[in-house]
């Protein structure tokens, strides 16, 4: 299990995969767990075991981190129990802690990373503060330890099961009995399997084979500390708080409001948590508790006692400082309230520390609290016999009031409730004491308190489980009604322990809690109980003292105060009891005589003053002991200063010891650096020697610190210049600006560099750099030249070749450009030669040559316009104009032009309109998916042709799709380039020059536009290109270039309109006249603009439309012909302009002037639809 980023997959199966023989999956729901294979959970996921299956679950809805390896060894714990197994590696966090402590309870087994050899420590650190590690390994040695602990543990398990049907083994009381003679813990009730199991586990970690029982018994004699491990491990001191959400929820919710609610203000609500381990059930409790307090708004004090038979564990309890995974279990908001943040840990605040008492308590031993309204006791006699069990549930049920709840483990139950409790919930075991008690039930067995023993029944028929409970029934009734109220205190007069109706006899002071019995008692018997202690503890024995007095039930009560000294071991403890005295009977009164009256008056204000007197000296005594014992913690704290002194003065001897050996080694080092620096300085010296760059150091000063050999071909050096101003020195290369360039570098640390050239014409590049030292100062300036006199001859004739290439490149356009118009004017006069053949001509092969004729002008026309637009683009003779327009108006023309081309080809073509509006030149971007098109037509034989957008972003798609041959993968970066025609030889140019594609890509490229294939052979291509879209307002569109087809569905039509043409050449001006007259026209010529336009004004002719050439002579094009025309004719006058010009100059005047553009050589067809579309149509035919 790995901590993984859920948005991103993991490599750690293959990581893994190269460094095991073993199969290395990522985890699958439901896949069988299966040997010897070692499985990854995937990203994103948590991953449980349970039934021998993986099972994947997404990450639970939690206010803290996600703890992915705790889920699963929660899991691990419940399904493989004693045979689950935990390594917590190195990781961040405190992942894993929680895990470990279930798998310690189940008896698991536990290792953790040494943390001192992890990259991230927080993990194994976490766990292994969680108290809950066995071993703690490096890395190398984890493995060993697994299959030592694997082979002993399986061989104790096939031992167990073959003997689980043997009585208890002696091996087995041995051992108990050897924990209770060498420790404070007496397991005799626990359950034997339990205790066998894990005595099992502590054989495996120690490396004893489980055969070897009488060598772990001798381990166990000679070893105490393998003692104490085994006697912890037996009280599996596993806890969390909020254990069992579902449970706190319900008391949180329903049962603890209900008790404050109910409880009088004059009582304090007292509650038990029997078993609390390290405190946080107990805390968890105290919570809730306060919570409920707080919500009813009720001043009730509330008092937890905690009890454990662990004494390690009471005191990590009474600190209360908790790692940092206990963000997993405590909300935020109870986190903020009942503890601060200290460090990598939680402390529980002061005010709920302060409302619970923990303490050390054996519940099978020492006699209970008593009057208490709730009592935990969660997963603690699952690990007791039957016997013991019973005594504990009599036991909560003398120390419960009646009402008072008790809430047991899910595991556990009280057996037969009737007359003792009334169930309040089964599934999370709470209880109702309904306080009736059966004859010779109770409170545990007090025999080992009172050093008692019942004396046997004369009823055979009883067992002897019921002799003892009536024996303890006994003792309990006796101490109830005649035992005094004791506490038990040690020397320093705090209190370890209440027995009886203490709270008659003492008071709680304001101020900060306290268990100083002296502090509790009532001032008046406050110097009577300090003298009785003293004399007690110096003179061991047993001192009495009277004159006590208390109220009991608006009755005064005399008492006298009964210490007796008590030795426990090493430590001195005092049994204080208060004894009530007996009630005297009032004597007869006595009439006291009248000479008497004054003298006892004086009498009695001689006792109240010397009462005073008394009290006053007492209070100064108590003030000078308070004194002394600050004086003596002043001596002591003087004493431990001197102590740490001492300590420090004798670190400092080491420490001094340690740094001579020190600087010995230094001193070594600084020899051998001294030896390297010898030979750095040898060989950089050398290096500069060998190098053919001039070079200078100067210093802050300008002053010459060193210079290599080279730099005497530019200044006239000998060794003796060192340390004199550079300025002095003469140059053998002029350069004025050094100095100053130095001193600008000196000032902005900025390098400088710059060309310079000598009186031999030799040129270099100079370069001055600041000279900084290892802690990065400045301390003068690096002067270098490197001779660049071929690179310099080098580059001036690269600049000649290119401006000559230049001159080349603009002399090819500027002869294009003319050839341009020039070659067009001959193939516009073969077309319409053509056309007039193909109308004379009648025979079969004189039409098949006209048809031949008219494919040779198609083909050479198409040349020339992919010449002269790869041409227009190479010389960036074409500029574009971005402006927003709507895409489909471009669609719309394009669905428009190449519809005959589909009918003619038997072919389908689509367009889907788009209502975008894009950002570009529309004339240059309706060439490149014009010719995207006409590829598409051009090799697809049948099917599909489909023109369309997508919207990815910001971007708008165009896509052509065909349903043609394809491209293969490995061709689709090279049918770009020029002149690259798939499956066409070079010498077969019937279908073009292979320049379409090309002229895509480059006019993409102007246009910053993205082009892109996708391609499958044999099922088609899709040709896109990226245009960005605006919801900017939409500027004025130039009208889209004409290249327009009859449509053959429909029949001849015959307009009777006048026709003016302007044209300069002579032959395209007789040829169209009599191809439009044919046509049944009324056709007007002109040589030029100022001919028609003479003509117009003239009245000569009325035109209906104007068909002219752009490029006109006598200055005036076809253009300026048509506006000047226009402006003398009442109707606008539709204008076709037949050019050879397709320059984007050309293009935006026409467009800008809302003229049809018509590209020499035009088709006949093309022509008279245009003419058809512009012209008023008369009647059909």
């Amino acid at each position: 299990v790995q901590h993984l980023d859920p948005t991103h997959e993991s490599m750690m199966v293959d990581l893994l995969a190269s460094h095991t023989t073993m199969p290395v999956q990522q985890a699958i729901d439901g896949a069988p767990i299966e040997p010897e294979h070692l499985y990854v959970i995937p990203p994103g996921t948590y991953l449980s075991v349970s039934g021998g299956a993986i099972h994947l679950s997404q990450p639970q809805a939690a206010h803290g981190a996600r703890l992915p390896f705790d889920f699963l060894l929660h899991s691990l714990a419940s399904s493989s129990g004693e045979q689950a197994i935990c390594v917590i590696l190195s990781g961040t966090g405190a992942d894993g802690s929680l895990g470990a402590k279930t798998i310690k309870e189940k008896g698991g087994l536990v290792i953790a990373q040494n943390p001192d050899e992890a990259d991230y420590d927080g993990m194994p650190r976490s766990a292994i503060d969680s108290g809950a590690v066995d071993f703690i390994l490096p890395v190398a040695e984890i493995p060993a330890a697994l299959i030592k602990y694997q082979r002993r543990i399986s061989l104790s398990q096939k031992q167990s099961t073959a003997a689980s049907s043997a009585t208890t083994p002696a091996w087995l009381s041995e051992i108990i009995e050897l924990l209770r003679e060498r420790t404070a813990h007496n397991f005799t009730l626990y359950k034997r399997g339990t205790l066998q199991r894990r005595i099992a586990r502590r054989m495996a970690l120690a490396s004893i084979e489980a055969n070897s029982m009488d060598r772990y018994l001798d381990f166990l004699h000679s070893d105490p500390k393998e003692l104490e491990l085994l006697a912890k491990d037996l009280l599996i001191n596993v806890t969390n708080f909020f254990r069992d959400p579902k449970v706190f929820d319900l008391l949180a919710e329903k049962i603890v409001p209900e008790l404050v609610r109910n409880q009088p203000l004059d009582r304090p609500l007292r509650i038990w948590v029997a078993g609390c381990s390290t405190g946080e059930e107990a805390y968890s409790i105290a919570m809730i508790f306060r919570e409920a307090i707080i919500a009813a708004k009720k001043n009730i004090k509330l008092q937890v006692f905690a009890s454990d038979v662990d004494a390690d564990a009471i005191v990590t309890a009474r600190t209360g400082l908790y790692p940092e995974s206990i963000e997993a279990e405590v909300s935020p908001e109870r986190l903020s309230r009942f503890f601060s943040k200290e460090g990598q840990s939680y402390r529980v605040s002061p005010d709920l520390r302060a409302a619970i008492v923990f303490t050390v308590q054996d519940v099978l031993i020492d006699p209970p609290f008593s009057s208490l309204d709730f009592i935990s006791c969660r997963n603690l006699m699952i690990y007791l016999s039957a016997e013991a069990q019973t005594k504990i549930l009599s036991l909560f049920n003398f120390a419960l009031r009646q009402g008072g709840i008790l809430l047991l483990g899910n595991a556990e139950t009280i057996g037969d409730v009737k007359g003792r409790f009334d169930i309040i919930s089964k599934p999370e075991r709470l209880y109702r004491h309904i306080g009736q008690r059966r004859l010779g039930e109770g409170a545990l067995s007090l025999n080992a308190v009172s050093g008692l023993r019942p004396l046997p029944l004369p009823l055979p028929s009883q067992t002897a489980t019921n002799q003892a409970a009536f024996g303890d029934l006994c003792q309990r009734l006796v101490i109830k009604s005649f035992a005094p109220a004791a506490i038990l205190i040690n020397s320093n007069h705090q209190c370890l322990y209440f027995l009886g109706s203490t709270d008659r006899y003492l008071v709680v002071p304001s101020g900060h809690p306290t268990h100083d019995l002296l502090a509790l008692v009532d001032l008046n018997i406050r110097s009577k109980l300090r003298t009785a202690i003293q004399k007690a503890a110096e003179q061991h024995v047993r001192v009495v003292v009277a004159g006590g007095q208390t109220t009991h039930k608006n009755v005064a009560v005399s008492f006298s105060i009964d210490v007796q000294p008590v030795l426990n071991e090493h430590d001195e403890l005092f049994l204080v009891c208060f004894i009530d005295e007996p009630a005297r009977k009032p004597k007869a009164d006595r009439k006291i005589p009248p000479e008497e009256v004054s003298r006892v008056a004086e009498l009695e204000q001689e006792l109240e003053a010397t009462r005073s007197e008394l009290q006053g000296s007492i209070r100064k005594l108590e003030l000078a002991n308070e004194n002394q014992m600050a004086i003596n913690e002043e001596a002591l704290s003087v004493n431990e200063e001197f102590q740490s002194t001492n300590e420090e003065l004798l670190t400092s001897k080491e420490e001094l010891q340690s740094l001579n050996e020190e600087l010995t080694a230094l001193n070594t080092q600084l020899q051998e650096s001294l030896e390297r620096q010898r030979t750095t300085s040898d060989d950089m010296q050398n290096i500069l020697n060998s190098t053919n760059v001039a070079t200078i150091f100067l210093d802050r000063s300008l002053k010459i610190r060193f210079f290599t050999p080279a730099t005497r071909s530019l200044f006239n050096l000998i060794p003796s210049d060192i340390g004199r101003p550079l300025a002095d020195l003469s140059a053998l290369a002029p350069d004025a600006d050094l100095l100053t360039d130095a001193e600008t570098v000196l000032r902005t640390l900025a390098p400088s560099e710059r060309e310079i050239t000598d009186m031999l014409e030799s040129w270099y590049n100079r370069r001055i750099l600041p000279y900084l030292t290892e802690d990065n100062r400045v301390e003068g300036v690096v002067v270098t030249f490197a001779d660049i006199t071929e690179r310099r001859h080098g580059a001036d004739l690269l600049e000649l070749a290119k401006q000559q290439a230049d001159t080349a490149n603009l002399s090819k356009s500027r002869f294009l450009a003319a050839a341009s118009h020039d070659l067009r004017q001959p193939l516009q006069t073969l077309t319409l030669i053509q056309v007039l053949l193909a109308k004379n001509v009648h025979s079969a092969q004189g039409q098949k040559l006209v048809t031949q004729l008219d494919a040779t002008i198609g083909l050479m026309s198409g040349m020339l316009n992919s010449l002269l637009n790869i041409n227009q683009i190479e010389t960036g003779a074409l500029q574009p104009e971005i402006i927003n327009f709507p895409i489909n108006a471009l669609l719309s023309h394009l669905q428009a032009e190449f519809s005959y081309h589909a009918k003619a080809q038997g072919l389908s073509f689509h367009v889907v309109p788009c209502s975008l509006t894009i950002q570009s030149d529309p004339l240059l971007l309706e060439q490149m998916v014009r010719n995207l098109l006409a590829n598409a037509f051009k090799y697809t034989k049948e099917g599909t042709v489909l023109l369309g957008c997508r919207r990815h972003n910001h971007m708008l798609s165009i896509e052509v799709w065909d349903t043609g041959d394809g491209i293969p993968e490995d061709e689709i970066e090279t049918i770009f380039n020029e002149y690259c025609q798939l499956d066409n030889a070079p010498s077969d140019r019937d279908i073009g020059l292979g320049l379409g594609l090309s002229i895509v890509k480059r006019l993409g490229d102007l246009l910053e536009h993205g082009v892109r294939v996708h391609s499958l052979p044999n099922k088609g291509s899709t040709f896109a290109i990226e245009v960005p879209f605006s919801a900017s307002k939409v500027g004025p569109l130039p009208a889209p270039q004409q290249h327009e087809t009859p449509n053959k569905a429909t029949k001849p039509v015959v307009s009777t309109g006048k026709i003016l043409v302007v044209e300069d050449d002579r032959n395209v001006r007789d040829l169209l006249e009599i191809f439009l007259t044919g046509e049944g026209f009324d056709v007007t010529t002109a040589v030029d603009g100022v001919e028609a336009l003479d003509l117009v004004e003239k009245g000569a002719v009325r035109p209906d439309l104007l068909l002219a050439d752009r490029n006109l002579p006598k200055g005036m094009s076809g253009t300026e012909s048509a506006a000047k025309i226009r402006k003398k004719l009442p109707n606008k006058l539709p204008v076709i302009i037949l050019t050879g010009d397709i320059s984007a100059n050309a293009l935006s005047e026409i467009a800008f002037e809302n003229c049809v553009k018509l590209s020499k050589p035009v088709k006949v067809q093309d022509l008279l639809h245009v003419i058809h579309r512009l012209l008023p149509k008369s009647r059909s035919v």
